[in-house]
């Protein structure tokens, strides 16, 4: 997980792991078989005339889980809320939010193996990130998440890259409410420490 005050560099830090931005300085050396699926904040371009089965083919006919089974696009489609009976629906005809959980699929059909999420829950019901949330509890790969949702932290992710003033970034290993638990027993000890000691 990333956290970070808004303008600290999280996003451009995606960008560059996926090569959309170059750094400015140094390099990005990515392992030979390293699939990215990056889920930002602006949905793929989605052809309004095509229905959902219609795009879900062009991208993928199954993704590979875990334990080395594949389920099918369809199977895929229907654990997230696309039942049989939509899969003739226009795009055009869905609701944002059906857009963004469609782009959500096709992306995880590319079975990539390293999931990449810029605030999802912005986007996402909760529904849809409950789902979301036991995907990635068995997903097999890296997931880098940034989100300020407190709870989809603690339930994804083990380990936080925080993103201090001046460009520093320190490592902390557990998840968000255990970071905030150790940040406030840390200013505790400082407030404690910095009161001058009084004599009798």
């Amino acid at each position: 997980g990333i956290l970070g005050p808004n303008g600290s560099g999280k996003t451009t830090l995606l960008n560059i792991l996926t090569q959309r931005l170059q750094p400015d300085q140094g390099e990005v050396d990515l392992g030979i078989n390293t699939v990215f699926g990056y889920f930002d904040q602006h949905s793929q371009d989605l052809d309004p005339n095509l229905t959902i089965y219609e795009h879900v083919q062009q991208i993928g006919q199954f993704i590979t889980l875990h334990d080395g089974t594949q389920l099918s696009a369809t199977k895929l489609l229907e654990r997230f809320l696309f039942p049989s009976q939509m899969l003739k629906t226009k795009i055009g005809d869905l609701s944002g939010g059906e857009r963004r959980r469609l782009h959500l699929v096709c992306i995880l059909l590319t079975n990539p193996n390293f999931l990449l999420f810029d605030e999802p829950t912005n986007d996402l019901d909760i529904t849809t990130l409950s789902i979301l949330e036991e995907f990635l509890l068995n997903f097999a790969g890296c997931v880098i998440v940034i989100s300020h949702d407190r709870y989809f932290m603690d339930r994804v992710i083990d380990q936080l890259l925080i993103f201090e003033p001046g460009g520093r970034i320190s490592h902390f290993t557990g998840n968000y409410s255990d970071y905030i638990e150790e940040s406030k027993s840390e200013a505790k000890l400082q407030k404690s420490t910095s009161i001058p000691a009084t004599t009798p």
